[in-house]
């Protein structure tokens, strides 16, 4: 157990990254600066060769892509704290992030030998642990890890990164794989960094919320390199208005529900992408 009840210090945030999502950073770090000015950690970004011109980012070139987990386990030999705040390169910040509260997380991690804190709540938090902290514990459930923003004794981390797995499979196959681990994991019960909604990345593609989040505040986005997949989002609404009560209600008359569910297919068969980028070049 480490003695010193301000540890905070030994601690840093780290992005994974690579080359083909370089047009993300400049949105992701705006935001990041902009929610969490105060950031008292050193910053990391993984890439393949690229560097990130912002002096208040270390970029860390691991060299050919090898995939999420071969890239993050060549770049935590080179970060030298305990602890690592690790992050996804395409999850915006979208709200202001409360330094006091992470950085008492960061000492009750290390003051208490914890191997994991999920700090967006994800998982069905099974077991207390304390209220001091607003914290539940996870215990060794198939579903344990998440890596929306956590935070990692970096010893643990590394013994669970499994090379040539991606993101999604290192959360299910690492989550089995953390039943062996002793420390405990833990998530908080209220997010501690509010991220927009969803990924703003989905293969490949700006994610429409995405895309509306930027131009809110007021960041330009490269849609030469990724175009916006605008047919996730509206087949988002179409199911939504589908499961309306008054929809729901009509579906169960007969004729009226044949049509309704003729409408619904054609609006789901829709090639949304299509029509949008038409649409915005004319």
């Amino acid at each position: 157990m480490i003695n010193n009840e301000d540890n905070y210090g030994d601690c840093s945030v780290v992005i994974s990254s690579c080359d083909t999502r370089n047009d993300i950073w400049h949105p992701f770090f705006t935001l990041f600066f902009r929610y969490w000015p105060d950031c008292p950690f050193p910053i990391y970004l993984i890439s393949s060769y690229k560097k990130y011109n912002d002096p208040r980012v270390k970029t860390i070139s691991v060299g050919k892509d090898k995939g999420w987990a071969t890239n993050m386990k060549m770049a935590l030999k080179q970060i030298p704290t305990l602890y690592v705040l690790a992050m996804l390169d395409d999850l915006f910040l979208e709200k202001n992030t409360n330094t006091n509260y992470i950085k008492s997380l960061v000492n009750h991690a290390q003051n208490n030998s914890i191997g994991y804190i999920g700090l967006v709540p994800f998982f069905d938090i099974d077991k207390d642990y304390t209220d001091a902290f607003n914290l539940g514990k996870i215990s060794k459930s198939v579903d344990r890890i998440s890596h929306r923003a956590s935070l990692w004794d970096k010893k643990v981390l590394s013994s669970l990164l499994v090379d040539g797995e991606n993101v999604i499979q290192m959360e299910i196959e690492g989550s089995k794989r953390s039943h062996s681990i002793t420390a405990p994991f833990l998530s908080v019960k209220e997010p501690v960094m509010y991220y927009h909604v969803r990924s703003a990345i989905i293969r490949g593609k700006w994610m429409y919320d995405a895309v509306k989040l930027c131009r809110k505040e007021g960041i330009k986005l490269d849609f030469d390199k990724r175009p916006i997949d605008y047919e996730w989002k509206w087949k988002q609404v179409f199911d939504d208005f589908r499961k309306t009560i008054l929809i729901r209600k009509l579906a169960r008359v007969p004729i009226i529900g044949k049509t309704l569910s003729l409408f619904f297919r054609y609006l789901f068969s829709l090639k949304i992408n299509k029509i949008f980028n038409n649409l915005f070049k004319k």
